[in-house]
C-alpha cells in the first residue's frame, strides 16, 4: 500500500473504503474515531432550540432568537417600592445636581448580571436588564443568554430598546457595567449604542449624602435606609453567575428565576432611587443626609443660593465646617453682618479659621486696623500669621504718620487706605 492509499484510508474516503473500516487487529480505524469526535450539528440544533424554548416557558419569557430569551413586565406607576411610589418618576427633578431637569421618559435604568466581577474580556454579560417609562407604566425588559453564542443577538435587542433614550441610569455603572458592555459590543463587532447616551451613576450622589451616615453605600443599603424596601428570599448577587453556569453546564435551571427577580428588583430600585435622591437633596434633614455635603453638591453645580438655603435649613445640626461654609457663602452673597455673627460665635469657641476671617473682615471691609490686629494676635504662631501681624502693624504706623502730617486725615481717619475689591475667594 503506497502513501496516498494510506492517507486516503486514514481520512476515511479512499476508494472502496467501508464506512466503519477496522484495522487488521479488529480496532476501529482512526478515520472512524475522528468522525465520532466531530459534533453532530444536524442533531444538536433542534435539541438546543427545544431546550431554549423549554427554559423560556419555565421563566415566562419568549425566545427572541437562538440563544436569547426576553422577559417583560409592566409595573403601574401607582405601585410603591418601599415608601416611594413609582409615580414620583414623573415629577420634575429640581434638586439633584446631576439631573439637569431631564425628561423622565428619556431615562433608561440599566443593570447587568455577569459571569464575574473582574471585568475585562474574560467577563461576559449573561443577563442585561433595562427599564423605562412607557406611558403610565414602568416597562422592565430583561434579556438572558442560554449560551455564549447568543451574545451579539442580546446586544442588538438591547440597542433596539434604547432607541429614543437620552440617558442611562446605573448604580456603579461608571466603573463596571458600561465599560464591560462597551467591551462586549466591540468584541461582537457591533455599533456601540451606549456611548451616545448621557450617563447618571446614582452611586455618587448616594455617597455624597450618606457616606458619613451609613456603614456602606451598597444598593441594598440604599434600598433599606432611603427607600424603606427590604428584599425577601432574594438570591444574592454573588450567586447569580453560579446559577447561570449550572444551567450552561448541566441544564440545571432551578435558580434562574431567582436571578431574574434579583435583577428586576435592582432595576425598580434604580427607578425609585432617582426621585428619592432628588428629594433628599431638597430637604436633607428629612432623610438623614449630610447637609454640608448636599450644599457642596449644589455649589459644584453652580447653585450657590440653593446651597445657602440648605445650610440654613439644617443650621441647628451643622458642625464647625458647616458653619464656616455657611459664613463664607453669606460673605459671597454680600450679607456681611450675618457672616460676622457666625465668625464671632466660632472664634469664641477657639476656631482659628473664623478668627482669621475676622481679621480679614476688619482689615479690608471695616478698615479697622486695630481690631484686625487684635484678631491677628490671637492666631497661632506661623509664618503666614506672622506676616499678617507685621503688615497690620506697618499699616498702623504708616497711618499714624499720615495723620500727623495731614490734618485732613485727622478729620477723615478712613481715607488713608482703600479697601481692595472682594473676590470670590475673599480677602487677603
Amino acid at each position: 500500500m503506497n502513501l496516498r492509499q494510506r492517507l486516503d484510508r486514514l481520512k476515511g474516503h479512499g476508494a472502496g473504503t467501508p464506512a466503519r473500516e477496522r484495522e487488521p487487529d479488529g480496532r476501529v480505524s482512526v478515520a472512524e474515531r475522528v468522525q465520532r469526535l466531530r459534533p453532530r450539528r444536524e442533531a444538536h440544533r433542534p435539541v438546543q432550540a427545544d431546550a431554549d424554548q423549554a427554559l423560556a416557558d419555565r421563566l415566562g419569557a419568549e425566545l427572541l432568537e437562538p440563544g436569547v430569551l426576553g422577559c417583560s413586565q409592566y409595573l403601574p406607576l401607582e405601585n410603591t417600592h418601599g415608601r416611594f411610589p413609582l409615580s414620583t418618576l414623573l415629577g420634575e427633578q429640581v434638586h439633584l445636581p446631576e439631573a439637569r431637569g431631564w425628561e423622565p421618559h428619556g431615562l433608561v435604568f440599566l443593570d447587568t448580571e455577569t459571569t464575574g466581577l473582574a471585568g475585562g474580556t474574560g467577563t461576559a454579560v449573561f443577563m442585561l436588564g433595562l427599564a423605562r417609562l412607557e406611558g403610565h407604566q414602568l416597562h422592565v425588559r430583561q434579556f438572558m443568554l442560554t449560551r455564549f453564542a447568543g451574545e451579539a443577538g442580546m446586544l442588538r435587542q438591547a440597542a433596539d430598546f434604547l432607541a429614543g433614550a437620552h440617558t442611562v441610569v446605573t448604580y456603579n455603572g461608571k466603573r463596571f457595567d458600561l465599560p464591560l458592555l462597551l467591551t462586549r459590543v466591540r468584541l461582537a463587532g457591533l455599533d456601540d449604542p451606549f456611548s451616545r447616551l448621557g450617563h447618571l451613576d446614582l452611586l455618587y450622589p448616594v455617597r455624597r449624602l450618606f457616606r458619613q451616615r451609613w456603614p456602606d453605600c451598597r444598593l441594598i443599603t440604599a434600598e433599606q435606609r432611603l427607600l424603606g424596601f427590604r428584599r425577601l428570599h432574594d438570591l444574592p448577587g454573588a450567586e447569580a453567575p453560579l446559577a447561570w453556569l449550572d444551567y450552561l453546564r448541566d441544564g440545571e435551571a432551578r435558580r434562574l428565576p431567582g436571578v431574574l427577580t434579583h435583577n428586576r428588583w435592582d432595576l425598580v430600585s434604580l427607578a425609585a432611587l432617582y426621585p428619592a435622591l432628588d428629594r433628599a437633596h431638597g430637604t436633607p434633614d428629612t432623610f438623614g443626609a449630610d447637609p454640608v455635603a448636599v450644599a457642596k453638591g449644589h455649589l459644584k453645580a453652580g447653585r450657590q443660593g440653593r446651597a445657602l438655603e440648605v445650610l440654613h435649613q439644617g443650621r441647628a445640626a451643622l458642625d464647625e465646617k458647616g458653619l464656616l461654609l455657611m459664613a463664607d457663602l453669606l460673605r459671597r452673597d454680600g450679607r456681611n453682618a450675618e457672616a460676622l455673627h457666625l465668625w464671632d460665635a466660632l472664634s469664641a469657641r477657639g476656631c482659628v479659621t473664623a478668627l482669621e476671617a475676622l481679621a480679614k473682615y476688619h482689615e479690608h471691609v471695616r478698615r479697622d486696623l486695630r481690631a484686625a490686629l487684635e484678631c491677628a494676635r490671637g492666631l497661632p504662631a506661623g509664618e503666614a500669621h506672622q506676616r499678617r501681624r507685621e503688615r497690620l502693624m506697618n499699616k498702623l504706623t504708616l497711618r499714624a504718620g499720615q495723620r500727623s502730617e495731614d490734618p485732613y486725615c485727622e478729620r477723615h481717619p478712613g481715607s488713608a487706605t482703600e479697601a481692595p475689591p472682594m473676590g470670590e475667594k475673599g480677602w487677603g
